[in-house]
């Protein structure tokens, strides 16, 4: 899709009250920073403030507290929320996808030179090496990717999450510096915190998300439901306004303008260069590795374009099933019911015609798995089996 004209999408409206939006310094809030930074909300007729956040467990708190009125937020929110888990007082939405990708697992220099590439020389290091403690691996809160696609990537080679390793949970600016200090041996985080450690020499990155779980989801734009219930008007114009940052984010040519925007104090704070470097990563993993592991022909590190912004409600029975996995959860009686309240895609999808862009048919489309889809009436089914399978072993 070709850049969007800007003018023709203001709205001849007065301002409303201050809107507050909150981030972590993160490369995937480039959307939310870019609406601001390039005059889109306030076309829009929204007076937005950007409130940057150490973590997401404040994002959490503020949000369901009512301190902030929308957060570029991890997309395992609204699911632990509506499950009642991890101290949130009231159920999340999400309204809206910001991308996909972006992430990736890093070892540290000390692991990397000890020849670890992989899961797998990563469990032979584990079964050979004569240490005091298990290695200690931090990811982003519970409910992330980041800690499910980690636990996934290692498992892959045998490696226990819960016993061979330690896993631990940083806010994602914090990491790079714990690694640089020796208090960390790995981490599974977004960027440009992978890219920071590899350019200070004190990591190496192994390998992205978007390898292990192709243009999986990451964050969204997440509302509580009574702020949606209250406020429903503001949801469009301030998914629009989003949506037109997301053309100018994943448009290459953009992508110095927008490291430098991203590079600012008040959003990632550290070098333009290093978010350059970090916009360009995936092209960067492709250069580096052997024809062999080369990922398919259209993988992409990570998507920031509107088309892979709709809210699904097939992203949150993944995650669902993924807690269920690792018994983080006991198997859910109709996640498919669950999920809805996830989501909410009529403000998004009055946007996204306002703009030309398409939706999918239905809230729960096909999520794209390592190997085949995953659809809806096929998960039910799956979790049918499950519950079955725990109610008689127990």
């Amino acid at each position: 899709m070709g850049a969007m004209p800007i003018g023709s999408f203001i709205k001849s409206v007065h301002p409303v009250r201050a809107l507050n939006i909150g981030f972590v310094p993160l490369v995937d809030a480039a959307p939310v920073i870019a609406a601001f930074e390039l005059g889109f909300f306030a076309e829009e007729g929204l007076d937005v403030r950007l409130e940057r956040q150490i973590g997401w467990g404040n994002v959490r708190d503020k949000l369901t507290y009512g301190h902030l009125d929308a957060a570029h937020a991890l997309i395992g929110m609204p699911s632990l929320s509506v499950l009642g888990g991890d101290r949130f007082a009231e159920p999340l939405i999400a309204v809206l996808n910001l991308g996909s990708g972006g992430d990736a697992i890093t070892l540290s220099t000390r692991l990397a030179e000890a020849g670890i590439t992989s899961s797998g020389t990563f469990a032979e290091w584990l079964r050979r090496s004569a240490r005091r403690s298990p290695p200690v691996i931090a990811h982003v809160f519970s409910c992330s990717m980041h800690h499910y696609l980690l636990r996934d990537w290692l498992a892959s080679a045998g490696i226990d999450p819960d016993v061979d390793v330690s896993l631990c949970v940083l806010p994602p600016a914090q990491m790079a510096g714990h690694m640089a200090k020796g208090y960390l041996d790995g981490f599974c985080v977004g960027e440009p915190w992978n890219t920071l450690a590899e350019s200070e020499r004190t990591g190496a990155i192994v390998i992205a998300t978007t390898e292990l779980l192709p243009a999986h989801p990451e964050k969204s734009l997440i509302v509580s439901r009574r702020w949606a219930d209250e406020n429903g008007s503001l949801l469009e114009p301030m998914i629009r306004a989003i949506l037109r940052a997301c053309v100018f984010c994943d448009e290459q040519a953009n992508y110095p303008a927008l490291a430098a925007m991203l590079a600012k104090p008040k959003y990632l704070d550290i070098e333009a260069k290093v978010v350059e470097a970090s916009l360009n990563l995936g092209r960067t993993l492709i250069q580096r590795r052997s024809s062999r592991r080369q990922p398919s022909t259209d993988w992409r590190l990570r998507d920031l374009s509107p088309q892979s912004t709709f809210p699904s409600g097939t992203h949150h029975l993944w995650l669902m099933g993924e807690m269920v996995r690792w018994k983080h959860q006991l198997p859910i009686d109709d996640p498919i019911a669950m999920a809805k309240r996830c989501v909410d895609t009529s403000p998004y999808r009055a946007a996204a015609a306002s703009l030309g862009i398409e939706c999918p048919p239905d809230d729960f489309p096909p999520m794209r798995l390592r190997s085949g889809w995953l659809k809806a009436e096929s998960f039910s089914a799956v979790q049918r089996i499950n519950r079955k399978v725990v109610s008689s072993e127990v």
